[in-house]
């Protein structure tokens, strides 16, 4: 049997590994995005309102998250994947160092994007409609110098190289190892799994190996 975790657990353990994916993945993919700018030859005033203006880092952080996030529903129960919604939207402004709703509210924008495109074509890939939606909150789309590179096929593939590739299937891996607890008794990762720079030598192999 699976060990169970708290649902308010997982997902502090969650948020946890997509914040180091989108502080390890973010400078590569603000790199690409200011190089496709660049070659728009903008204004400053424009190269302001389009950058400068903008907590890019937190917008980055939201789609890290949605991208991992919409998969929840897939993977869980209607009741399971609720609770781990909501916790989740409760939970990530605070990781973003945020006292609004930005990063939540974008999150959830961005889910609902990704999901709505699997339903339309399953051969749409998650990551590109992330970078959509991240570039249309930047308004690449609304700027005429700049909504070229909206449908640009090329200069989405590499702004979504970050995304697919630095961050980790994490839900899917915690499906192969734990199951959602229905309990409060339920073992405590925060205790019982360490992070791995952490982890002492275990007592319990099966509860003690490493949380992704």
């Amino acid at each position: 049997m699976k060990p169970t975790v708290e649902v308010k657990t997982a997902v502090a353990r969650f948020l946890k590994h997509m914040a180091a994916a989108s502080r390890k993945t973010f400078p590569a993919w603000q790199k690409k995005l200011i190089e496709g700018l660049d070659d728009c030859d903008l204004s400053y005033d424009t190269q302001y309102a389009l950058v400068d203006a903008h907590p890019i880092d937190d917008y980055y952080f939201a789609g890290v998250v949605a991208l991992e996030a919409a998969k929840i529903r897939r993977l869980f129960a209607p009741d399971e994947a609720s609770e781990l919604l909501a916790a989740i939207g409760e939970k990530v402004d605070a990781v973003a160092g945020r006292q609004d709703r930005m990063v939540s509210d974008l999150l959830f924008f961005i889910v609902g994007r990704v999901e709505q495109a699997a339903h339309v074509d399953k051969q749409k890939m998650p990551h590109d409609e992330v970078v959509k939606a991240l570039l249309q909150k930047l308004g690449i789309d609304r700027s005429e110098e700049t909504v070229h590179l909206m449908r640009e096929v090329l200069y989405r593939h590499e702004l979504g190289e970050p995304l697919a590739l630095g961050v980790p299937q994490w839900w899917q891996l915690f499906r192969t190892k734990y199951s959602l607890a229905g309990k409060p008794e339920a073992v405590s990762l925060s205790s019982a799994v360490p992070a791995p720079e952490q982890i002492p030598v275990p007592r319990k192999p099966r509860r003690a190996a490493s949380f992704m």
